[in-house]
């Protein structure tokens, strides 16, 4: 049984949520928008002109970091959309149909796009991978470097591998947010998450990452929890859920010490830092953001804010980018490297907006329609 959200009774500082005509915080939107543009950054900077070793890549080089930041704001998302106090009315197959919408007809297109163009550079048609093919669509993908992975993202668009999670972490969070209790919530996540360790411990698989990883995501919904009773953020209340993501980290800092100690070679982006990476830096986000708050998140508007206009386009521009960028030559010639660069760029904001302005509005009046139908004929 779901509890009806109470009315929000802390002081939110000024100009610091406020929604926009889609009932969307857009400061979060600005997030999102950030996010995408700095793994764009970071592509560029390290996959497409090989300076992810110089000081003038360094910034650049924390590319994962920005996933994780699509991970908490997804969680934050998912829960103010489908939280308690809207559950009522949003059963599963509604909730399947706006999730699938969202997901899957711009993911469709980003697998057209990358194979279209690895056929453009191919000078013709290229066999398609079925095997491939069919582990994206059923989102089982993940990167290369990940231990027990099977599939790779189709078309080698790298981007891709972190999509397989949202979706999973979609599936999961209804049944927990419906039928778990509320203060329990966050403490089964992490019995799934030490269960997907266990797993990885003697067999590494795709499901025991999903659960790993899905400690991170729902982080996000606790803040939203909080936000939504309260009208804040607080240290006090955000504590257990801090804790819990920090055991993950010191096992993960315990493993990494041990191949260090062992003469196993460590990598930045591969296992098992990447995976400290992401638990301290949840931690880290989460802390920054809590310091932020409480000097009213001054500049916000004047820095992370500047990107509010780019978080409509978010979802797509971080499916598209990387093929157009790193794989798409528009001209055969080195002296108009920069020129064949930006234009690539231009490009990939220009389907990027198509998709979501045109194609997703489209689906969206859509099936609006449909579940509006849906709801009169059950009612």
């Amino acid at each position: 049984m779901h509890h009806a959200a109470k009315k929000p009774t802390g002081q939110i500082p000024k100009g610091l949520i406020r929604p926009s005509p889609k009932n969307r915080l857009w400061q979060l939107e600005a997030l999102r928008g950030f996010a995408a543009f700095y793994v764009l950054l970071h592509h560029i900077s390290s996959s497409y002109l090989g300076l992810k070793h110089t000081l003038w890549g360094f910034p650049f080089r924390f590319g994962q970091e920005g996933v994780l930041v699509f991970f908490l704001l997804s969680g934050f998302v998912i829960y103010y959309a489908h939280g308690p106090q809207r559950a009522a009315g949003n059963d599963f197959v509604t909730y399947l149909v706006k999730r699938g919408r969202r997901i899957y007809p711009i993911f469709g297109l980003s697998l057209l796009l990358a194979y279209g163009i690895q056929c453009w550079c191919a000078g013709g048609l290229l066999p398609v991978k079925l095997g491939s093919l069919a582990g994206n669509i059923f989102m089982l993908q993940d990167h290369p470097d990940t231990p027990g992975n099977l599939i790779r993202p189709f078309a080698d668009n790298m981007p891709l591998w972190s999509l397989s999670y949202e979706w999973w972490f979609y599936m999961m969070f209804f049944p927990v947010n419906r039928w778990v209790p509320e203060r329990w919530q966050k403490y089964l996540v992490f019995g799934l998450c030490g269960l997907g360790l266990l797993a990885n411990y003697f067999r590494p698989n795709p499901v025991a990452w999903f659960l790993v990883f899905f400690l991170i995501w729902w982080t996000g919904v606790e803040l939203a929890k909080e936000f939504l009773a309260t009208g804040s953020i607080t240290l006090a209340r955000q504590k257990p859920m801090l804790l819990l993501l920090a055991l993950p980290m010191l096992g993960f800092g315990l493993l990494a010490w041990q191949w260090r100690h062992a003469g196993r070679p460590l990598h930045f982006i591969t296992y098992p830092l990447v995976d400290l990476r992401y638990f301290s830096m949840a931690i880290v986000f989460v802390l920054l953001a809590l310091l932020w708050k409480n000097r009213g998140f001054a500049g916000f508007d004047r820095t992370l804010g500047r990107f509010g206009w780019l978080g409509g386009i978010s979802y797509a521009l971080y499916l598209f980018h990387y093929p157009v960028i790193c794989d798409l030559r528009l001209f055969g010639s080195d002296t108009v490297f920069y020129l064949d660069l930006g234009l690539r760029i231009l490009l990939a904001f220009a389907l990027a907006w198509l998709a979501e302005a045109k194609l997703q509005k489209w689906i969206n009046t859509r099936t609006d329609r449909w579940l509006k139908s849906r709801r009169q004929t059950a009612g």
